[in-house]
């Protein structure tokens, strides 16, 4: 355990700190964002369906897409890990379904604790130099016209 100093190939990258670990433990440490991957963010929809004659229940839809791109200059194939974060209802009255996962988000045992408990998505990605990824998801949130639920940290 203890502070480890941090380099990629001859560049030094800086120092990170490490809980006791026992062989054949593994950790993964954060180095930010490779220079050759560009990443484009974007809001698809957004579109709120007030109720009609015969309803009282408000429909929010939200969808979003991301494209990962690889420079053709990349060394090699890349793993990229996404992660974003959708709503989750802290009341029985607000109902809130993800939509549109595509490709599938991570399904294992972590991937779906951070979900329920935090409404974070992961997916995997695997690029190759020069080519690119589409991420879509969204959210569709259901609730009474009455209500005002508020949106953190989305």
């Amino acid at each position: 355990a203890g502070p480890a100093k941090i380099y990629l190939g001859p560049d030094y990258l800086g120092e990170a700190a490490f809980k006791i670990m026992r062989p054949g433990d593994s950790t993964t440490l954060d180095l930010g964002i490779d220079p050759n991957l560009t990443l484009e963010y974007e809001l698809i929809k957004d579109e709120r369906d007030d109720p009609g004659l015969f309803s009282s229940t408000v429909h929010l839809t939200r969808l979003y897409r991301t494209v990962l791109k690889l420079s053709s200059d990349a060394k090699g194939p890349v793993t990229i890990l996404v992660e974003d974060v959708l709503p989750i209802s802290n009341d029985d009255r607000v109902e809130v379904s993800a939509i549109q996962l595509q490709p599938a988000p991570l399904d294992d045992e972590d991937s779906m604790k951070l979900r329920e408990e935090k409404g974070v998505y992961r997916w995997h990605i695997q690029l190759s130099p020069g080519a690119s990824q589409n991420i879509r998801w969204g959210y569709e949130v259901a609730f009474d016209k009455d209500l005002n639920p508020v949106f953190t940290g989305n």
